[in-house]
């Protein structure tokens, strides 16, 4: 609280506004606006009033928002019902109780700071400052040791060491908030909640498939070292996120990407791209770009496209994504012209679907695949689109399994490589008239018991990855495809179709369950099993212990794929 204060009360009066506008767009990103802003606002409402510029950009959010997301944002209200209720509360501020007792807890927070400099024998004439930007000297061994870097031998973009980069500096916290944490009745499950694996992970995937793209209308050209420093790069972008004040984050993270990765890379390679990590958001910032070397340049615009594309799970998806469109508030949805784009390849970008250019069109596609992307690896936001992603599939999103995914699992990036997998097999099933089944009695996928067969996507495990990703297919396509059918090689587009006319006679097997010892001794269950790829072997299996203690093997019939076989 004491924290928020202090920086509010730097804050201009612009600045202020952009708050403001931040949080009254929380409804349309999965938070409610009467049990959980309430407070937020009151907080604000002691520095300032939301103007009607703001309350503008709110409606032009409402009214990009479709009607089933209006009714799960604010019921039966409409957007003046909103806004109105903002405005009574800002009315009525002196009688709630958050609002009347701000000083006082103000002053309590300081007091308690005070007490705890005191207890560490910090006295002196500096000023109170919150406990999370205090390091005690008794204390300071342990901020030393949360300083030390990750070992990272043979570092290269692989799963291996992005798992060692975000165990290190993703899955527990900074050396800035080791000492905060002190004391504790418990952690937080994700330590960067604004700025998890999954957020780094997508924006990896950015980073190479733009590549892809720049290199494909030939304006820029990268190494194979250079892409493998610039995806590593990407993960270290935000290491330092949420530990270190906002306007230190970059200069951070470039000297933790600098150190760990030295000796490894070419010097000067190594030095460009920390130089362009560490100047990632000058211009948001108001400084020029000029200053800046042709080489490291380069690297700085990839690496802001791949970061800001991802912005998208904060700003939700709207209805005119991705927005290459003049007159659009910028202020309220995802802007587009903060990728950095090369100026060369963006100057004939228009409106008019018939007249956009190739590049233009090349690159909307994938931005689609992008917010397709988000919705299926972890994100709040909300997708306006008139395809919603996860409308159009019928998916329901699982947020505590999307989390396991990326921030507790020992494959985060395999995991992102198998959902965009994913994504691309729910494509081309869809081509095929297979759609996620959602239907109790299974009318829909029309179901083939007697031969096994279903018409439907029940799960991703089994049904989902029966569907055939083409060996060939760039990431680019993939991310391309369900906009950009025809932007796809002829190769490609052969094989998607090969493998629909495949899904179109054969169907999905279903899943065979699990298989009793009297199934697996029928001559039919083995005909279907080899049919399948699976063979029945006789095998030992351990079942127990007798009354001596001795082991009980049992001969059991197992199914096993065919390759294993006497292996």
């Amino acid at each position: 609280m004491l924290e928020f204060h202090q920086r509010c009360r730097r804050l201009s009066s612009a600045k202020l506004q952009e708050v403001f506008h931040y949080v009254l767009r929380r409804p349309f990103q999965g938070y409610h606006p009467y049990d959980q802003l309430k407070n937020y606002l009151l907080a604000l409402f002691r520095f300032g009033e939301p103007d009607e510029q703001i309350f503008s950009a709110v409606r032009e959010k409402i009214a990009d928002t479709s009607a089933n997301g209006i009714e799960q944002s604010l019921g039966t209200l409409c957007a003046d019902d909103y806004i109105q209720w903002v405005k009574e509360l800002w009315e009525r501020r002196d009688q709630e109780p958050f609002y009347q007792q701000w000083p006082e807890n103000i002053k309590k927070g300081r007091q308690q700071i005070d007490e705890l400099r005191k207890s560490f024998g910090l006295t002196g004439s500096q000023s109170a400052q919150p406990a999370s930007l205090m390091q005690p000297a008794a204390l300071q061994f342990i901020v030393d040791a949360f300083s030390q870097p990750p070992v990272l031998p043979n570092a290269k973009d692989n799963e291996e060491t992005i798992l060692r980069i975000l165990q290190h500096y993703y899955r527990r916290p900074g050396p800035e908030r080791v000492i905060q944490c002190l004391g504790r009745e418990t952690l937080p499950v994700v330590w960067k909640p604004a700025h998890s694996c999954s957020h780094v992970l997508r924006a990896r995937n950015n980073l190479l498939w733009y590549i892809e793209l720049l290199e494909k209308f030939d304006p820029m050209q990268f190494s194979d070292i250079e892409k493998n420093l610039l995806s590593l790069a990407i993960i270290y972008h935000d290491a330092a996120a949420e530990d270190v004040p906002k306007r230190d984050e970059e200069a951070r993270a470039a000297d933790y990407f600098k150190r760990d990765l030295q000796g490894q890379y070419p010097q000067q390679q190594l030095e460009d791209i920390a130089e362009a990590l560490a100047s990632k958001e000058d211009d948001v910032h108001g400084k020029s770009d000029q200053t800046i070397s042709p080489s490291v340049r380069r690297y700085l615009r990839v690496l802001r496209f791949a970061d800001r594309m991802d912005f998208i799970r904060c700003s939700g998806v709207d209805a005119s994504f991705p927005g290459f469109c003049p007159g659009r508030h910028q202020l309220t949805v995802f802007d587009p012209w903060r990728l950095d784009l090369p100026s060369q390849l963006t100057r004939d970008f228009t409106a008019e679907p018939a007249l956009k250019p190739d590049f233009q069109r090349q690159l909307e596609a994938a931005m689609h695949g992008a917010a397709d992307l988000l919705q299926v690896t972890g994100s709040h936001s909300r997708d306006c689109r008139a395809d919603s992603y996860i409308q159009t599939y019928h998916l329901k999103t699982d947020r505590t399994a999307i989390k396991e995914k990326f921030e507790l699992t020992p494959l985060p990036l395999q995991n992102m490589e198998n959902c965009l997998d994913d994504n691309v097999r729910r494509f081309i099933a869809s081509r095929a008239g297979i759609h996620t089944c959602s239907s109790p009695d299974h009318k829909d996928c029309k179901t083939d018991r007697q031969n096994g067969i279903t018409r439907g996507i029940h799960n991703s495990f089994h049904d989902l990855r029966q569907v055939q990703v083409p060996t060939g297919m760039t990431r680019l396509e993939k991310m391309q495809c369900r906009q950009g059918f025809s932007l796809l090689s002829m190769a490609t587009q052969e094989a998607i179709a090969q493998e629909v006319q495949r899904l179109q006679s054969e169907g999905i097997l279903m899943s065979l369950g699990t298989l009793t010892q009297q199934t697996l001794k029928s001559p039919l269950a083995k005909q279907v099993l080899e049919q399948r790829g699976f063979a029945v072997i006789s095998e030992k299996r351990f079942r127990g212990y007798d009354d001596t203690g001795k082991v009980n093997l049992q001969e059991m019939l197992v199914p096993i794929p065919v390759g294993s076989v006497g292996s």
